[in-house]
């Protein structure tokens, strides 16, 4: 029998025809081509050709693609034994991850299946054959590493330019194809902006969500917003004239649509509200987070409970530890929060002490900024005795690397430390009010037009904090102003 022919087996092998299309298209290859390809093959051989498995825009050389679920489930379906071959157009389509490709090819011929290619004239059934195929797989893996490296580059340009690694649309900005940069978009622009002050101002990004989707905007790909969606687009800073690569800010060069202050002012929130409960930050309540037991200093709860249906503030050590712990209990929140009112008004009238007020306001915003200073100054001097200890472990190579290791781990949780003060600090700084009297005032006049999470973040600028010591016949409300 001539070598060039085989025996047909009594039963065809049945075949799965896998086709893949990247994302960079590699040469356009359509899938109709591939899939001619495979079905011509398999019917040469005499092959049952039973099903296809497709990935459309998935990249067979990153770490993380949609294409390793299918090609997973590819190759667990020859291990059952559904199919005794898979049939790929080239090899390269199977994958051009080294590690991927091995796996995939192990498993298969482990189950007594093969993996061939239809353009690819190699037979895998010989040593030649399977080195062959193993060089080919190299070769696809090397051209991927070729392609991302050029791709890297071309980013790095790109971004040492400032400019964004891709043109990819931003909301809020048109491309301008021609001069290579992001514009505002005139319409989303402005509508960006304002989601910015607004969630400065104290609401929810769920409430901003809903905002959008009721009147009609939509997101790049005009689907629904979701709050992971608005998060994502906030978050990156593209707005504040900065990007994202790589997980860290660049400063571009394209047209900014919110100050550095107002950029500033939503990491500020973005940071304190990922400390809260969500449902403080989302809380219908407009003292949530202000109100605390003078007896106890624990926290007071809103909510409805006890009798009647108003709501009302309850200490949280008394409801969870009994009154043993504290005999603190619940006060209508109605009455707590026209105390508050009251005392708004108050600093609201008081423009004899106003400049009193503000250069109060003024010492304050002073402390804390030598607090913040203090703090940044440790912070340098820690940096510097790593430093150090780093030249030391290059200088000293007889003493026991164990030695270095435990002074670099304390003092890397001193930094720890330092640096999470030091933000908490500067934030405090940015937040300071510089005229209480003319917020109070502001807040006044526009009381009743505000949603109650631009009032409660206002609040919180003024008023440390709201004692409230419950009892017959009234609880006794004391509002503890910043300054």
């Amino acid at each position: 029998m001539s070598a060039d022919l085989r025996p047909v087996p009594e039963t065809p092998p049945r075949v799965l025809g896998l086709v893949r299309v990247s994302k960079e298209r590699d040469g356009m290859v359509t899938p109709e081509i591939q899939r001619t390809a495979i079905t011509d093959y398999c019917r040469a051989r005499g092959y049952d050709l039973v099903d296809w498995l497709e990935g459309i825009d998935e990249s067979g050389s990153r770490s993380r693609s949609a294409w390793w679920p299918r090609l997973d489930q590819a190759v667990a379906a020859v291990e059952t034994g559904d199919y005794d071959a898979i049939v790929v157009w080239k090899f390269s389509r199977t994958a051009r991850h080294r590690l991927r490709w091995a796996v995939a090819i192990d498993r298969v011929e482990q189950a007594g299946g093969r993996l061939e290619s239809a353009t690819e004239q190699v037979d895998v059934t010989t040593s030649t054959g399977r080195f062959t195929r193993g060089m080919l797989a190299e070769l696809s893996a090397f051209e991927a590493e070729r392609i991302a490296e050029g791709w890297r580059e071309a980013h790095q340009r790109r971004v040492r330019a400032g400019l964004p690694p891709t043109g990819k649309p931003k909301w809020g900005y048109i491309y301008d194809g021609e001069e290579k940069i992001h514009r505002p978009d005139p319409e989303t622009g402005p509508v960006l902006a304002t989601l910015y002050r607004r969630y400065v101002a104290g609401e929810s990004v769920y409430q901003l969500v809903r905002w959008l989707n009721s009147h009609g905007w939509r997101t790049l790909e005009q689907n629904l917003w979701s709050d992971r969606t608005l998060r994502r687009v906030l978050d990156s800073g593209f707005a504040s004239g900065r990007f994202l690569y790589r997980g860290e800010l660049h400063d571009g060069i394209h047209e900014p649509l919110i100050d550095n202050d107002l950029w500033q002012a939503y990491l500020d929130a973005r940071q304190e509200r990922r400390a809260q409960p969500a449902r403080r930050t989302r809380s219908q309540y407009l003292l949530s987070g202000l109100v605390r037991c003078a007896r106890c200093g624990g926290t007071m709860t809103a909510g409805q409970f006890g009798a009647g249906r108003a709501p009302k503030y309850r200490c949280k050590t008394s409801k969870e530890q009994g009154p043993e712990a504290c005999a603190g209990g619940y006060v209508t929140a109605s009455y707590v929060e026209r105390a508050v009112f009251e005392e708004l008004e108050e600093l609201a009238r008081d423009i004899d002490r106003e400049a009193d007020r503000a250069a109060a306001a003024e010492g304050r915003r002073a402390s804390l900024r030598s607090e913040a200073g203090r703090l940044a100054r440790e912070l340098g001097k820690v940096d510097g005795a790593l430093q150090r200890l780093m030249l030391q472990r290059v200088q000293s190579p007889e003493v026991p690397g164990s030695v270095f290791d435990a002074a670099e781990a304390d003092l890397l949780e001193q930094r720890r430390g330092l640096a999470e003060a030091h933000e908490v600090a500067a934030r405090e700084v940015r937040r300071a009010v510089a005229d209480p009297v003319a917020v109070a005032a502001s807040l006044v006049e526009q009381w009743h037009r505000l949603p109650v999470e631009h009032r409660r973040m206002s609040l919180r600028d003024l008023f440390l904090e709201v004692r409230v010591t419950t009892g017959r016949p009234r609880a006794v409300v004391e509002v503890i102003p910043v300054v």
